[in-house]
């Protein structure tokens, strides 16, 4: 009786541990917002429409390094969240592989720090190309992320969660695209199409966050039974 008690106070310990690490998934997107933003603006004739995000801190760049700092800080964000979330999900396999690949996200994310992608125009480096192969991990990443939750959402019956995943796949998938074709073909609106394609996954992050800090149940619920089902063994003992 001791040890199951000690062990109800170490689960409520635990859950109250994930509830305020999960304002994480809040904070994450505010940051990366800013980081762009005043990134952008303390650059000389940087272009959030031509230029990538990753430009702000590429190679050659001087006194960015607090820029990279910023997205570190993201990433770890990131990291706190989606650790959180696999905790309270654990037992939820749909669920554990959502968060598993938002946290490959963040390695990823963070091991773009030291390999900084190439000026362009420039010769092409082997740090430049892990650069680009990290952008696409993560790039697949999101997306399946994104695919995950609209499932797990929609079995679940949360169509608040449901719709926001939708919208933003919606909204990632065919820019991710064009934000490819465009690198690839040198074509204008490089910027706009890379913010477009992560920003839907930052909007889907912000929401999902206040989503289980308002209804901390939500990935957990169980699909609603099917109206015409037919009676348990138990309800029909009952009468009912």
């Amino acid at each position: 009786m001791t040890d199951l008690a000690g062990d109800r106070t170490i689960t409520r310990a635990m859950q109250n541990l994930v509830g305020v690490l999960l304002w994480a998934g809040v904070a994450a997107p505010i940051v990366y917002a800013a980081t762009v933003v005043a990134g952008g603006a303390s650059i000389p004739g940087y272009d959030h429409f031509a230029d990538s995000i990753s430009s702000l801190t590429q190679s050659g760049r001087q006194e960015t390094s607090w820029i990279q700092s910023c997205f570190t800080l993201y990433n770890l964000l990131l990291a706190v969240f989606a650790g959180a979330t696999l905790w309270r999900s654990r037992e939820h396999t749909l669920w554990v592989w959502v968060f598993g690949l938002v946290l490959l996200t963040t390695i990823c994310g963070l091991l773009m720090g030291p390999f900084a992608q190439d000026p362009v125009g420039t010769p092409v480096t082997w740090q430049g190309i892990a650069h680009l192969v990290l952008a696409a991990i993560e790039s697949l990443s999101t997306l399946v992320v994104l695919s995950l939750s609209v499932i797990g959402f929609r079995a679940r019956g949360v169509a608040a969660g449901f719709w926001v995943s939708l919208g933003c796949l919606l909204l990632t998938a065919p820019f991710g695209v064009a934000t490819a074709l465009a690198v690839g073909n040198s074509w204008p609106g490089v910027g706009l199409f890379e913010r477009l394609t992560i920003g839907g996954f930052e909007a889907w992050l912000l929401i999902v966050a206040i989503l289980l800090l308002a209804r901390p149940h939500s990935l957990l619920r169980q699909p609603h039974p099917p109206r015409n089902a037919a009676p348990t063994r138990t309800a029909v003992a009952s009468g009912r």
